[in-house]
């Protein structure tokens, strides 16, 4: 794969370009929607989960702790979606020239980590804005995580653009299971409320299942640096590795196998 990307660096280069040019199409702001889309869904759900329903306990502020699980939520949920019709949405293309049909779910993952790096700045920003401290050994490490999360996304995009080409209703099951995915992952609620003291036995039950997905611990990875109780354990963070080589390694090899006959189906 590394040596297709330097091969082909120059249509990449072009593919991301075009996707990013063709989302802000006619758009008043452009670009700023990499921004203003994050900081406007935190303050819904800071609204809704944090004044009403108040699921704020134990996090403060809790504007920082949405935006720190919502930005790294939103980039996984973007780049799997838009990388289920990676290939399918680009059949004239396919049909006309080869070249290595990865690409376009790594076009995917690269033209949201375009939008993904500013949008993570306004953690930062805010944080300092609130006067919020920042676990500086911690957030040395985020590049780290930054890598897991980009890893573990392109696994589960190779794996539903080439579903999605023999089984057209993986599109529907992805947009349906990203949506219940969110609620399974700390964003707008803290991890204290499934491990804390006060938590009954059947929770914290299925707080070590809850701790399999590995989306769950990616997004406490990220809380960790403005929230240091809001961390995995260790074993959950190795077991998260693990699993993202796993599916990267098992993701590409099945991709490698159908991607034969996609010229054909498609």
């Amino acid at each position: 794969m590394i040596a297709n990307i330097k091969k082909y660096k120059e249509l990449m280069y072009f593919l991301v370009h075009k996707e990013l040019r063709i989302r802000y199409r006619n758009s008043l702001f452009g670009f700023f929607w990499t921004l203003l889309e994050p900081l406007g869904l935190m303050l819904i759900y800071t609204l809704v989960f944090g004044y009403i329903i108040q699921l704020d306990k134990g996090v403060s502020p809790y504007p920082l702790y949405v935006l720190a699980g919502l930005i790294p939520w939103t980039f996984f949920n973007n780049s799997v979606r838009k990388g289920t019709r990676a290939l399918s949405g680009n059949a004239s293309l396919i049909k006309k020239v080869y070249f290595p049909r990865e690409i376009f779910p790594l076009t995917m993952l690269i033209s949201n980590m375009v939008n993904f790096i500013p949008a993570f700045a306004l953690i930062l920003v805010l944080a300092v804005v609130l006067g919020h401290p920042m676990q500086w050994s911690e957030l040395i490490l985020l590049p780290l995580v930054i890598l897991l999360q980009a890893l573990f996304t392109l696994g589960v995009a190779l794996l539903v653009s080439i579903l999605n080409v023999y089984y057209r209703d993986v599109e529907f099951i992805i947009n349906l299971v990203m949506r219940a995915w969110m609620y399974m992952c700390p964003i707008i609620y803290p991890i204290h409320m499934l491990t804390g003291a006060e938590v009954s036995s059947t929770v914290k039950d299925f707080a070590g299942l809850y701790f399999l997905n590995p989306m769950a611990v990616i997004i406490s990875l990220y809380h960790q640096p403005f929230f240091p109780d809001q961390g995995p354990e260790i074993k959950y963070v190795i077991y998260t590795v693990i699993l993202t080589v796993v599916l990267f390694l098992g993701a590409w090899y099945l991709f490698r196998r159908m991607n034969r006959r996609v010229g054909e189906v498609i």
